[in-house]
């Protein structure tokens, strides 16, 4: 059951994950304007995309499913340096986001450069 009190008092909670998007969608003008290409076009688990500008680019990975499916990275994405945005888990920022194995619901925004 969701409370609002129990929400206001934890800095993890959907409430506060929802803020951090918000100021993430308005500090970042590729999340609105930035050119959408779906990278997995197939697959029933994972939706994956890029959004890009001429000096911006974020890699999106959602898992929609409880399983954990893993993430292949399409070899046209290239990238020198990544820096995670957001994310529902804790997240290894040392392991390569070319293969991840993603926890059920898992979402992450990495901007790409």
């Amino acid at each position: 059951m969701i409370n609002a009190r129990q929400a206001l008092a934890d800095p993890n909670s959907v409430f506060y994950y929802y803020q951090k998007l918000i100021r993430l969608r308005r500090e970042n003008s590729v999340i609105v304007y930035g050119q959408y290409d779906l990278l997995l076009d197939d697959h029933e688990q994972i939706y994956a995309f890029t959004r890009i500008l001429p000096d911006d680019r974020l890699l999106v990975i959602l898992n929609f499913s409880r399983d954990t499916p893993v993430f292949a990275l399409p070899a046209q994405v290239r990238f020198s340096d990544k820096e995670l945005l957001i994310s529902n888990y804790e997240v290894d920022l040392a392991k390569d986001i070319r293969e991840l194995s993603l926890r059920p619901y898992e979402a992450r925004v990495y901007g790409l450069r």
